[in-house]
This record gives C-alpha cells, sequence and structure tokens, in this order.
C-alpha cells in the first residue's frame, strides 16, 4: 500500500492513501482514537470517487509513535483472528 506523507510538524501527521478506499485509514483512525495521547484522528476525502484519502493524526506525544502502536495493535487483532479461523478449519475437517 503506497502513501505519502503530506505534512510531519511537531504533534501533527498527515498521510495520503494511494488507494481511494477508505477502509484502511477508517480502520487505523478508530484504533488511534483509543489512545488517550491522541487528540485527534480522522479521514478527509474530497469526494467518494474522486481524490485520495487523507489520515489526520494530532497527537499530545508522537504522532509517529502512536501510529506504530496502532498499527502492531490492528496487526495482534488481525493476527489472532487468523489464528481463530485457522482452528475452526481444522475442527470441521
Amino acid at each position: 500500500m503506497k502513501i505519502n506523507i503530506k505534512k510531519d510538524e511537531g504533534k501533527e501527521l498527515d498521510i495520503e492513501f494511494e488507494a481511494p478506499d477508505l477502509t484502511v485509514p477508517d480502520m487505523i483512525a478508530k484504533e488511534l482514537l483509543t489512545n488517550d495521547s491522541v487528540e485527534f484522528a480522522g479521514v478527509l476525502k474530497d469526494h467518494p470517487e474522486v481524490g485520495k484519502p487523507l489520515l489526520v493524526i494530532k497527537s499530545k506525544k508522537s504522532p509517529k509513535s502512536d501510529l506504530l502502536k496502532a498499527l502492531s495493535s490492528i496487526d495482534e487483532n488481525f493476527t489472532d483472528l487468523k489464528s481463530q479461523i485457522s482452528k475452526a478449519k481444522k475442527g470441521k475437517q
């Protein structure tokens, strides 16, 4: 997945996603909002058919660190989901 860092200034980080789909940026923003040091996390897009999603993160501390923490948490959730699915498949065979 390709991204472009549009703004990286102090406590704000703006990341543009090349893919027009909002699913991944929305998932990241939702996870970021579970962190107390994140003041704002949201996704902007001009119009559903044009433009690219922009993930905006404002943090009390470090938006990059908060982003990495959110991505790690998402990864753990998917690893757990894959494990559950794998176990369920084995049980039915």
